[in-house]
C-alpha cells in the first residue's frame, strides 16, 4: 500500500489558488490607472475629459474641457514605465494634446488648470 503525499498536493493547490487570485486582482486593478483609461474627471473648478493611447508608433495624451469655471490653461504629459515623464505641454483653456514617438507610455498625465492635481489615464 502506498501513501499519497496529500500535504504537498494541498500546498501546490494553495499556491496555484493564491497566484491566480493575485493575477486576477492585478488584471482588475490595472485599467483604473493605465494608458487608454479614457473618462471624464470632475474637479472643484470643472470637468475635463482625459484620454490617452498608443497608435503603434507614438504615445499620446489629451485633456479637453467639458464644463466649469477654471480660467487656467490645460496641460498634459506622458509617464513611462521607469517613472520618467515627457515634457509637460501647456495648451489653451479648452484643450491640450501631447504625443511622443517611440517608447510606449504607461500613463497619460492630465492637469485641469496650472494648480490642479494631476490625473492619470
Amino acid at each position: 500500500m502506498s501513501i499519497m503525499p496529500i500535504p504537498r498536493l494541498r500546498l501546490s493547490m494553495s499556491a496555484v489558488a493564491m497566484v491566480s487570485s493575485i493575477f486576477t486582482v492585478l488584471l482588475l486593478a490595472t485599467p483604473a490607472q493605465a494608458l487608454e483609461n479614457n473618462r471624464e474627471v470632475k474637479r472643484d473648478c470643472g470637468t475635463n475629459y482625459v484620454a490617452s493611447g498608443y497608435n503603434g508608433k507614438a504615445s499620446w495624451a489629451q485633456t479637453t474641457r467639458v464644463s466649469g469655471d477654471c480660467q487656467g490653461r490645460l496641460s498634459a504629459a506622458l509617464e513611462y514605465a521607469d517613472g520618467h515623464w515627457s515634457e509637460r505641454k501647456y495648451g489653451s483653456r479648452q484643450s491640450v494634446y501631447v504625443a511622443v514617438d517611440g517608447e510606449r507610455a504607461r500613463y497619460g498625465l492630465h492637469w485641469g488648470c496650472d494648480d490642479c492635481n494631476v490625473t492619470k489615464s
